[in-house]
């Protein structure tokens, strides 16, 4: 009997066992996604990567050959079609994670410079719960201007 579950491509959701030498199994999640779009802390995978690579026009049920570092396989457990829209949505959770890690980033100078400018210039409080707060995305700049007129 044929397998008839989904061929791995871009797009496409995976659950896999990675095996290595000591034959000690790590389950793990991916989407296999273009590279602009890779963020292995958000479970999706570059395509383009080694692993990637090794998994593309592969389906369920089959162990593919994986050396790697201590790896020696992969098996594969489950192949989803892609969704529509999870690229949009694990884009929005990367732009909040780097408005999160911009806040944090504030926070630390302010501290520093609290700390800092308190032995030389008198107290200095650091806002934390303005500092946290979501900002509003700022527009990206116009990447051509104008040209201007000399005359």
């Amino acid at each position: 009997m044929l397998n008839q579950s989904p061929v791995i491509v871009r797009g496409t959701r995976v659950r896999l066992e990675l095996v290595d030498q000591a034959g000690t199994i790590e389950t793990v999640e991916y989407t296999l996604v273009a590279s602009q779009q890779a963020d292995i802390r958000s479970s999706l995978l570059d395509e383009a990567a080694p692993l990637g690579q090794v998994l593309l026009g592969h389906r369920a049920g089959e162990s593919v050959p994986y050396a790697l570092g201590d790896l020696k396989e992969v098996r594969i457990l489950e192949v989803q079609p892609g969704q529509a829209g999870g690229s949009r949505q694990a884009a929005e959770r990367r732009r909040a994670a780097v408005r999160k890690a911009a806040a944090q980033a504030e926070i630390t100078n302010q501290m520093i410079f609290a700390t800092a400018s308190g032995s030389k210039w008198g107290d200095y409080e650091v806002d934390v719960e303005k500092l946290m707060q979501d900002r509003p995305e700022e527009p990206d700049p116009d990447p051509d201007p104008p040209p201007v007129d000399p005359a």
